[in-house]
């Protein structure tokens, strides 16, 4: 029984466009090798982190909702892990609908 997930992911705020493609098209292609689909993809831009991180102030930050087996957010887990542009990321369970409004453009609306 596939779940709704979604995924923030913090990414050093210093990389290049051509770098920013190469890590979004790794895990595009990491979905697709695991035959899940991306419903909804956000770019919330660049902001201070309230600790550095690695010696980074500040991080670009992006969303992902999907819709998964249960077993999937642990692979996705483990290979963010192993990413060297990725800073830090959560992954949790949804409560909303797959094409449910996100806390950013909720943000935006207000």
């Amino acid at each position: 029984m596939s779940k709704v997930y979604e995924t923030t992911i913090i990414v050093k705020p210093d990389l290049g466009n051509d770098q920013v493609k190469d890590l979004t098209s790794s895990i595009e292609k990491f979905f697709t090798d695991n035959s899940v689909k991306i419903a909804y993809t956000e770019d919330w831009g660049i902001k201070n982190l309230k600790f550095n991180i690695k010696k980074y102030a500040k991080g670009s930050y992006k969303f992902m909702r999907f819709e998964s087996e249960q077993d999937f957010p642990l692979k996705l887990d483990n290979f963010l892990k192993f990413n060297t542009e990725c800073l830090r990321h959560l992954i949790s369970k949804s409560n909303n609908e797959i094409d449910g409004v996100t806390p950013q453009s909720n943000k935006d609306n207000l």
